[in-house]
């Protein structure tokens, strides 16, 4: 009887054969002398396993022969790992990529429950869980560890089959997705590193896509004093002060052209509460296709701002005392002169650039210089130079070198001066502050007192 169902069906699909532009029940009952009930529910037999294809004209279905890629072509040619069970899930057929994965040959597999493998590679009885679990219709991912390369993940796909003789069974179908998997995981770990990285950094990071925020780290907020929430849905020039927004729209306009010049921006913003917070801002842009990034960095500096205010207050306080005193200030580091006051130029008649540019020695010029009084460091009657005082002088020793010479002005008119040398250490570098009075008149009254006491004294004599 099987038999004569079996030769029917082939009847009926070497009548369809010859016949490619289709054929409807009557006409394959007519062409075969059969009748219309019996041939249908053969159709039906072969329709359901794939093997003839149907058409619907209007009432009338035209029945064509199936253009199928045979079971044994796929297993061949498919990168995937594919295994044919039967309804008591028998193996009927196995590609050579699932016998590879088992290190088994076929004729160990073929007839054999899947329950009953001895794969010495990996154990494959998962398999055969999620198949019950799931009737065999569900994608899921399963992981055999393989004795050489180690864990593998796969995506199985369960696809349930007619055979030719109607007997129904599942076409199971192994995906190596492993790569995909560390590729996936690899990057979730990166972009994790990159939020932990982003959040804990001291400076403000946000990142715009085509001018719309996508991400703003919560150091940002803290010097913004808005919500995250708030600043994703907020553009980055809205917190810049008023007076400095359009000089960050043209950096951003510019990096937009040239995006591999970055900028950077000092400026002020305006904090949710009002609170002006000066910032330097670093602007990068990257272009990805059809998308362009803009990576903006901001550093609170407002103390530092503050701190430089009061220093740049400090030293106006310092020169403003410095040019009004009386006396005369160098002040030397490493052998160059780094201050020198109004009054010095009053005394030598040189600028500050020239001084700076000449040093101590090229503006204290001396044909002739007599340490006069050095409070003990070197001997009254010793002659030197200046140079030799300095080496005497330790710093933040409460003595001073003291000295007094005659100079020539830069226009030549000899001056004699008094001068006072004292030193101080910060780290590496030793400072020198040289104050120095013109007593030019003191000296020249004395010269005159002493000549009239000599002459005086030569009349007695």
């Amino acid at each position: 009887m099987m038999q004569d169902y079996q030769q029917e069906l082939i009847s009926i699909k070497d009548l369809l054969k010859k016949n490619p532009e289709g054929m409807s029940v009557t006409d394959i009952s007519k062409a075969l002398k059969k009748n219309k009930n019996t041939i249908g529910r053969y159709l039906d037999i072969l329709l359901i396993s794939g093997q003839v294809d149907m058409r619907t004209y209007g009432m009338a279905k035209v029945y064509t022969i199936s253009q199928r890629v045979p079971l044994s072509a796929m297993l061949s040619y498919s990168k995937e790992l594919i295994m044919v069970l039967d309804s008591a899930f028998r193996i009927t057929d196995i590609n050579d990529n699932f016998l590879q994965l088992l290190r088994l040959p076929r004729e160990e597999t073929l007839g054999k429950n899947i329950a009953f493998l001895q794969s010495p590679e990996v154990d494959v009885h998962e398999l055969l869980d999620t198949i019950t679990n799931n009737g065999g219709e569900k994608e899921t991912a399963v992981t055999f560890h393989v004795r050489d390369s180690g864990d593998r993940i796969f995506r199985q796909k369960c696809i349930p089959t007619v055979f030719d003789d109607g007997r129904k069974g599942i076409t199971l179908i192994l995906e190596d997705i492993t790569e995909h998997i560390l590729a996936e995981k690899e990057i979730r770990d990166s972009e994790e590193r990159f939020r932990m990285m982003a959040d804990n950094i001291q400076d403000g990071l946000m990142i715009m896509e085509n001018g719309k925020t996508i991400y703003a780290n919560h150091r940002i907020a803290e010097i913004t004093g808005y919500s995250l929430e708030e600043l994703w849905a907020m553009k980055p020039l809205t917190v810049i002060a008023p007076e400095s927004r359009e000089e960050a729209l043209n950096h951003i306009r510019e990096i937009e052209t040239h995006p591999d010049r970055p900028g950077g921006l000092q400026t002020w913003i305006i904090r949710k509460d009002a609170e002006r917070r000066f910032v330097y801002a670093r602007i990068s842009g990257v272009r990805h296709h059809d998308a362009f990034y803009n990576f903006i960095v901001f550093t609170d500096i407002t103390e530092l701002k503050t701190q430089e205010a009061r220093v740049s207050e400090s030293e106006q306080r310092f020169r403003m005392m410095a040019d009004n005193i009386q006396d005369g200030l160098f002040i030397v580091e490493n052998d160059k002169v780094v201050f020198s006051n109004r009054r010095i130029k009053e005394i030598t008649g040189y600028s500050y650039g020239e001084i700076a540019k000449k040093g101590l020695r090229g503006t204290l010029v001396s044909d002739d210089i007599q340490v006069i009084a050095d409070s003990g460091i070197l001997p009254v009657t010793d002659r030197g130079r200046i140079e030799e005082i300095f080496k005497s002088v330790r710093p933040d020793s409460p003595v001073p070198g003291e000295f007094k010479i005659w100079i020539r002005r830069k226009d030549g008119m000899r001056r004699y001066i008094q001068g006072k040398i004292t030193a101080a250490q910060r780290g590496d570098i030793t400072s020198f502050y040289i104050t120095i009075s013109d007593i030019t008149d003191f000296a020249e009254r004395e010269t005159a007192l002493r000549e009239r006491i000599d002459a005086l004294q030569d009349l007695l004599r």
